[in-house]
């Protein structure tokens, strides 16, 4: 049971029909001017993709426009984390262990 999108030639919209079978033979009309004047068109599909297929697919500008973006945003940079950690020879003692 296809869906079939056709376009039409005087006002450019598209329209979805559902077909219950192949090549029905229905005449179809723009659902906007109601014309005849309409024609098949083809249209894309959906296909399942998994994030680790996305990833390997981007494009490699993509990384670099990352890159600079953090370069950029010192929040984004983890030595600013680490220089504001205090080393553990100069950490306060802690006290006794807590007992649950």
């Amino acid at each position: 049971m296809p869906i079939y999108v056709y376009q039409c030639g005087r006002c450019d919209v598209r329209t979805e029909i559902f077909e219950r079978r192949l090549n029905s033979g229905r005449e179809v009309r723009c659902a906007a001017c109601d014309s005849a004047e309409v024609e098949r068109v083809f249209t894309p599909f959906a296909i399942y993709r998994s994030e680790a297929t996305k990833l390997e697919q981007l494009d490699p500008k993509y990384y670099r426009k990352v890159d600079e973006a953090i370069a950029r945003t010192p929040e984004a940079d983890p030595a600013r984390h680490l220089a504001r950690m205090t080393p553990f020879d100069r950490a306060a003692d802690p006290g006794d262990p807590i007992k649950f």
